[in-house]
């Protein structure tokens, strides 16, 4: 899971991101730098308000005054980096150390007392309890911690005031603001996490609902027909009359049970047909048959798009068996008022009879005002046409945009 935070100071930026996963559901996730351009442009942007650090040594130039800001200055930037790339736990040590890099040297620079401010903003990152109020109590806590030693200082060591006041007032302006925006982030990292968790759940009960409706749909009908057909075999030798009935029994309700399978499979099919394509892919390329597709975004009923994966699973399945094919070509586009898929390959080009699938697939496409053809391609193999009406439907049926493999 990726978070992410933004110190933004009118100098101070640090944005770390991409933590692992927080201790518990509620505690903010710990956060790492996550290098890309933007966060790096933001926290080498942040250093600007550093600048005014330079402004003792400048105007009171020495060796020994340049050689202490160095030292200092160099730790500082070593800290400012360390945080956010330290692990879970050394967040906070590495913020007290630039907090008492600030208290030894602003007596020497007090132009460097805005070297306080940077671990109050940036402490509002690193505070991770999700309860605002005690956040934010924490954050009140160490701002006027921060305060009360950086006056106590001044006033020990009779420095100036008004680079102290100056630090406060960046303390809480840009604390409280870097506060909201890390409350918000942090909410938006547990709405993601909660969304995460809810597509996981939801998927585990469409597992459960199909087994359920197959156990619910199936179950008790396959029973039915066996019972019958054994019944059958055992008095055909006596009765073939009632046998024949009772095979015919079996053949209605077979039909029956085979109308409600479809009719569930209509809700099976969400994921549409650029799912069925990926499918296809890797059923094709198990069987040494590259697939090359060229599908363009449709809208159509959810029914068509089922009949239509239903038919590339039947047409793909002829090929991997059958056609003995190195290359097969998948086209989906509208033609006019019809919604046209091909499906060919350069195999031996051998039509075999309608068998169950093909007659399966031409009933399914026939009922929605569609067609099925089979023939030979130029190429010497065989190309299977489908085609149903273009209904332009309020549903996006998944088809994926136009691809080319």
């Amino acid at each position: 899971m990726e978070t992410g935070f933004e110190t933004t100071m009118g100098g101070v930026a640090a944005t770390p991101a991409n933590g692992p996963e927080p201790e518990c559901a509620s505690s903010m996730a710990a956060y790492s730098w996550r290098a890309n351009a933007h966060n790096r442009i933001i926290q080498y942007c942040s250093l600007f308000y550093s600048l005014f650090f330079f402004l003792t040594p400048y105007n009171h130039p020495s060796l020994s005054r340049w050689l202490w800001f160095a030292a200092f200055y160099t730790t500082f930037l070593l800290l400012y980096f360390a945080i956010p790339l330290a692990r879970d736990g050394w967040h906070w040590p590495l913020l007290f150390a630039m907090f008492v890099l600030s208290v030894v040297y602003v007596p020497f620079n007090t132009s460097a007392s805005g070297a306080f401010v940077y671990p109050v903003v940036i402490s509002t990152f690193v505070i991770r309890d999700p309860r605002t109020g005690v956040a934010f109590r924490k954050f009140g806590g160490i701002l006027v911690a921060t305060v009360a030693v950086m006056f106590a200082e001044a006033w020990a060591l009779h420095l100036r005031y008004d680079n102290m006041q100056s630090a406060t007032f960046w303390m809480v302006a840009i604390g409280l603001s870097n506060f909201a925006y890390s409350r918000q982030q942090m909410i938006g990292d547990q709405l993601q996490r909660a969304n995460a968790e809810i597509e996981r759940l939801a998927q585990s009960a469409e597992r459960e609902r199909i087994a359920r409706d197959l156990h619910d749909l199936l179950g008790h009908t396959l029973t039915v027909i066996v019972l019958k057909s054994d019944l059958a075999n055992r008095i055909f030798p006596t009765d073939p009359g009632m046998a024949h009935r009772e095979i015919a029994e079996v053949e209605e309700t077979a039909r029956k049970a085979l109308a409600e399978v479809r009719d569930a499979v209509v809700g099976y099919r969400a994921e549409g047909f650029t799912a069925e394509v990926a499918q296809a892919r890797r059923a094709l390329a198990a069987a040494g048959v590259q697939l090359t597709t060229n599908v363009e975004p449709e809208l159509l009923a959810k029914a068509q798009v089922n009949t239509l994966c239903l038919a590339l699973r039947e047409g793909v399945t002829n090929i991997v068996r059958h056609a003995g094919a190195t290359a097969c070509n998948l086209e989906l586009r509208r033609d006019g008022e019809q919604v046209r898929l091909l499906l060919e390959d350069n195999g031996s080009g051998e039509l075999r009879g309608e068998g169950s699938g093909l007659r399966g697939m031409r009933e399914r496409l026939t009922a929605l005002g569609g067609a099925v053809a089979l023939e030979h391609s130029r190429s010497g193999g065989t190309v299977l046409r489908l085609q149903v009406p273009y209904k332009a439907l309020p549903f996006r049926a998944g088809l994926g945009a136009g691809e080319s493999a």
